[in-house]
């Protein structure tokens, strides 16, 4: 009887042992959730993805009508939007509408699966728009959770645009914590969202077999799966069931039955991923948990050139072009093309799917490109049209002129290069243009002369010049005119730069070895040694070398994949030098030209100073030939002790040691982790430095390594194969990336005292990728009621951020986004087309919150604010 009893002791630890409850006790709660996971290019072309996607939501509804108890998950509603368009007028679709309705089947706050790490910030505030208005408008539902589904990295500001866009609730599917499986995720203002980490990926259930024949092993794999779960969850367990593109099947609806029957140690049952938080929210000791997941997936950038670069000036281009139309709106001078920005706006965010390299091929990188080109040529047009509207309203005081009004995207005053074409033309024939072949004047709006440069003129009927110059105190989203007019004799100015070129000591002795050609203005002086082309730069306000032997390099690799295999050879190939010349020297700029290859991948780079302006910069071009099994790397060495990483990252700011803890890549397909640590996707800027002083780097560039003591900047990585086996005849090959074409790069380095705060780092790289816009205006004869110089938006302090000017989609005001980038609390009015003006705040779903219009604003500590202004 003893023995009895000690063997029956031993069998009901057995569960413990293994970490299930003991015979008797409380058993966890499984809430299957059924999904496939739809996105694009995966697996198809876009069409054949959505078409696949009918099918599967077909099949969802089929099943959600016989079985009472079964649950469907759409991850997206751009999938939702195409059943519904294509199903127009049919009892299938009465049915969706009506399953979604009961909460059986769910639908998604967002429009699309994109990725968290590379999208601009407003890229992510229109997939909620867009998702969550769908989703009201059409099936008149609220959704709750945003099911974050592959992505491989996560922004620090996400919890905050989720919770005010009425999405309390998140799922991530890889990349969280190793020891959480249900947390709450802070952003840096203190909003937070209930999140599920699927730390058995999204494929769980599918991978168990919970859709084949329920065998011991499967089982026993269940047992253990949900061991190993039990330690990180306080509540019920989250377990996907789907995987890329499956459809559901009911053979799962009597599998679970069939477990809930003789499966002893939980229970299962269907939910919606609402229906789970509803109950895992309930959960005592829930922990909280903050910071960035850095992207395991960073060599998209540098292995895709042809695609990623493109959705930063893409994405620009688009929020400027809502700016000034919305600034025509407000004035009264155009109609706010909504529809078009709309489409533009969808297409984008489309554009920014998490997926590459699958069965679409080349066609879905086409579409994705092509989605790309319609912000830049459709928006970039809208944009003109929108800047022409102002411009030709602009006073002209001088006769005689050219006026060239020069617009500023951004919400603070600016000094910066300009590159504007101008034409001139005759009073009566276009080429009389006698009194401007004599000489010519650029001069501001109070008749002050200003040093400009003639890269080139062509002639047809008149004369076209392509002009650089400084434009000066160009004021907040606003404009400053400049006008080129005749002179009996050009105005003369000193050379932006000092040149010393190392070839003029060949003159006294030319049996020496060679050494560094200089250039330096009152700021710095940029040394570039000839037989190696490295490039020192040292501050003369600092006193000391802020960047030291900065070049480009190679990292050998034998062959790896896009994204996570990166097999380094151990080889580093420096470029090869074929020469150094000076290609530019005059008042406002002045430029040395390095040229050589690594390989066979010719190099060009162009080291630029300018005349009053505290700033280096660099422009890289690079010709892609074939493929080549390296990583082109642009390296800027510090060597400041003690500086500290800090980057734009989607509104804000990040310091490089800010990462989620316990966070980490752990799949076959991510990169692995010494690699993870060092890699990071940035907005515009980043800097190395210390309290004292340090580095700032703009770029549109953004995959970033870092190492003790170097940034590098990685432009093109060449990869052998993709995820894609391709068959072709006897060959058998894959994709191969970069495609073949000719690169740029293009770097702005800046230093100085303080930190990143002081420095403001956010609008040295902002001012990169937004340049200052010139208009020419021919017609000095119709009536102007602008004067030459305006601003048309004041905010108080410039720790805020302008994101967004556009007319709101629900009434008849503009809205304004902005945000505090240093984490400093603040208050600011708003002075709007030329008088401060009262407002009310909003959601980001542009939606009225509670409050009567006021004249100021408090703006919290890293806070994102949406506002209305009537204008």
């Amino acid at each position: 009887m003893s023995v009895f009893r000690a063997w029956r002791s031993i069998l009901a630890l057995w569960p413990v042992a293994l970490g299930l409850p003991a015979p008797g006790a409380s058993v966890p709660e499984v809430y299957v959730v059924p999904f496939s996971h739809l996105d694009f290019f995966w697996g198809g072309t876009r069409e054949e993805c959505l078409a696949r996607g009918n099918q599967i939501i077909a099949k969802a509804i089929q099943l959600a009508d016989q079985h009472p108890e079964f649950r469907f998950l759409v991850e997206d509603n751009n999938f939702v939007a195409n059943y519904v368009e294509t199903h127009a007028g049919s009892s299938e679709l009465d049915a969706l509408r009506r399953l979604v309705k009961e909460g059986r089947i769910e639908i998604a706050p967002k429009w699309a699966a994109i990725f968290q790490n590379l999208p601009n910030g407003e890229v992510h505030v229109r997939n909620f728009v867009y998702g969550k208005r769908y989703a009201r408008t059409v099936f008149a539902v609220d959704p709750q959770v945003a099911h974050l589904g592959d992505l491989p990295g996560y922004i620090t500001q996400f919890p905050q645009l989720a919770a005010r866009s009425g999405v309390p609730y998140v799922v991530m599917t890889r990349m969280g914590p190793d020891d959480k499986s249900l947390f709450y995720w802070r952003s840096p203002d203190g909003s937070r969202t209930l999140t599920w980490h699927a730390i058995s990926h999204y494929g769980w259930g599918s991978q168990l077999g919970l859709h084949l024949d329920l065998d011991e092993t499967r089982k026993e794999n269940a047992r253990k799966g949900i061991a190993n779960l039990l330690p990180s969850v306080t509540g019920p367990i989250f377990m996907h069931w789907g995987s890329d593109l499956w459809a559901p099947t009911a053979r799962l609806i009597d599998n679970l039955k069939a477990l809930n029957r003789n499966f002893p140690h939980a229970r299962f049952r269907f939910a919606t991923p609402t229906e789970f938080f509803r109950d895992a929210a309930k959960a005592e000791s829930i922990t909280e948990t903050a910071g960035e997941i850095p992207s395991s997936w960073p060599n998209i950038v540098s292995s895709l050139p042809h695609l990623w670069p493109l959705a930063v000036p893409a994405t620009n281009t688009l929020l400027a072009a809502e700016r000034f139309a919305a600034l025509n709106y407000a004035l009264g001078y155009a109609e706010y093309p909504q529809a078009e920005f709309d489409v533009m706006w969808k297409k984008l965010i489309e554009s920014m799917d998490h997926n590459h390299d699958g069965q679409g091929g080349k066609i879905g990188d086409d579409r994705k490109i092509e989605y790309s080109q319609l912000s830049l040529i459709r928006g970039g047009e809208i944009l003109r049209d929108m800047l022409r509207n102002i411009a030709e309203r602009v006073e002209v005081p001088f006769s005689s002129s050219h006026p060239i009004v020069v617009f500023n995207p951004l919400s603070w005053q600016r000094d910066d290069v300009v590159r504007s074409h101008v034409t001139l033309y005759g009073p009566v024939a276009p080429r009389e243009l006698d009194d401007y072949r004599k000489g010519m004047r650029l001069v501001d709006d109070k008749g002050q002369s200003i040093p400009f440069h003639i890269e080139e003129y062509s002639e047809n009927i008149s004369r076209a010049l392509e002009l650089v110059f400084q434009a000066r105190r160009v004021p907040a989203l606003g404009y400053r005119t400049y006008y080129l007019v005749p002179a009996e004799r050009p105005d003369t100015f000193p050379a932006s730069a000092r040149v010393t070129l190392d070839d003029e000591s060949d003159r006294r002795e030319p049996r020496r070895p060679m050494g560094a050609d200089v250039m330096e203005n009152d700021f710095y002086r940029v040394s570039v040694d000839k037989p190696t082309g490295r490039v020192t730069i040292f501050d003369k306000e600092l006193h000391r070398d802020v960047v030291r032997d900065a070049e480009i390099v190679a990292a050998e690799e034998r062959g790896g994949n896009y994204i996570g295999i990166e097999p380094l050879s151990g080889r580093n190939i420096p470029m090869s030098v074929d020469r150094v010349v000076l290609e530019e020297s005059n008042s406002v700029r002045t430029a040395l030209k390095v040229s050589g290859r690594i390989a066979d991948i010719p190099i060009t780079q162009r080291w630029m100073l300018y005349a009053g302006a505290r700033r280096v910069d660099v422009e890289n071009t690079l010709g892609w030939k074939t493929a080549r099994f390296v990583r082109v790397q642009q390296l800027f060495p510090y060597p400041q002790p003690g500086a500290e990483i800090h980057y734009g990252v989607p509104f804000g700011a990040n310091a490089a040691t800010n990462v989620m803890p316990g966070t980490g890549p752990d799949l076959p397909d991510e990169i692995k982790r010494d690699s993870w640590l060092a890699a990071r996707h940035i907005q515009d800027w980043i800097f190395a430095g210390t309290s004292e002083s340090g580095l700032t780097i703009a770029t549109g560039n953004q995959l970033t390594k870092l190492s003790d003591g170097v940034i590098r900047s990685e432009m093109l990585r060449g990869s052998r194969h993709a995820s894609v086996r391709v068959v072709s005849g006897d060959e058998i090959t894959s994709l191969t990336y970069p495609r073949p074409g000719t690169y740029r790069f293009l770097y702005s380095l800046t230093s100085g005292r303080g930190d990143w705060r002081a420095a403001r780092a956010w609008q040295t790289g902002m001012n990169l990728n937004n340049p200052l816009i010139p208009v020419e205006v021919v017609d000095t004869i119709s009536r102007k009621s602008l004067p030459p110089t305006r601003s048309f938006l004041a905010l108080e302090g410039h720790n805020l951020v302008l994101s967004t000017i556009k007319k709101s989609d629900l009434d008849k005001s503009v809205l304004l986004r902005f945000y505090d980038i240093l984490g400093s609390p603040s208050q600011t009015s708003i002075e709007f087309l030329g008088r401060k003006r009262p407002f009310r705040e909003a959601s980001p779903l542009e939606e009225d919150l509670p409050g009567a219009e006021r004249q100021t604003v408090r703006v919290g500590p890293f806070e994102i604010k949406t506002i209305k202004v009537n204008p």
